[in-house]
C-alpha cells in the first residue's frame, strides 16, 4: 500500500500534535493557550491550500513535513527553558 503525498503530510501533522500535546502534559507539565496548540496545523493547511494551485511545492511532500516538525519544534522551545 502506497499513501500519497497528501496523506503523508497528514499523518506526520497528526503525529506532531500528538506528540506536542504528550510534551506539553506529561513532561513539561504546562498549559498552553489553545492557538499555540494548533500551530503545526498551519503548513498542513497551506499544502491543502497549494494542491489547487499544482505548484512545484505541491509535489514536494519532504519540504511540508519538515515545515510541519520545524513549527512543532518552535513551539514546544520557548516552555523547555
Amino acid at each position: 500500500m502506497r499513501l500519497n503525498n497528501q496523506s503523508k503530510v497528514g499523518l506526520v501533522t497528526v503525529l506532531c500534535l500528538l506528540c506536542q500535546g504528550y510534551i506539553f502534559s506529561y513532561v513539561l507539565k504546562v498549559e498552553p493557550s489553545p492557538m499555540l496548540s494548533f500551530v503545526p496545523l498551519f503548513p498542513y493547511i497551506v499544502y491543502i491550500y497549494a494542491r489547487g494551485k499544482m505548484a512545484w511545492y505541491y509535489n514536494r511532500p519532504l519540504y511540508w513535513v519538515a515545515a510541519v516538525i520545524a513549527l512543532t519544534l518552535f513551539d514546544i522551545a520557548p516552555f523547555i527553558f
